[in-house]
């Protein structure tokens, strides 16, 4: 699934990014992550952050980890219930 959205976290702005989101597991377990693409400096104070939101295009929310951040893309897994 890719389309734009918004991470949301306390304490700072919201920012726009597009994402790219792979769903996987069985049928008891969704397991996901996925690729946002946005700068670096955008993501860089909501890195560390525990509360992530990515705001999916549809206007589903998500609880996401960051887990590595480079120039333009980030990598996270989904730490909430994926939406079906």
């Amino acid at each position: 699934m890719e389309g734009k959205g918004t991470i949301l976290a306390p304490g700072t702005k919201p920012t726009k990014v597009s994402y790219e989101l792979l769903l996987g597991g069985s049928p008891s377990r969704v397991i996901a992550h996925g690729t946002l693409h946005v700068r670096f400096s955008a993501l860089e104070r909501m890195w560390l952050k525990s509360a992530v939101t990515l705001r999916l295009a549809s206007g589903h929310r998500i609880g996401i980890s960051i887990l590595e951040m480079k120039s333009v893309k980030a990598s996270f897994k989904v730490v909430d219930e994926v939406p079906r």
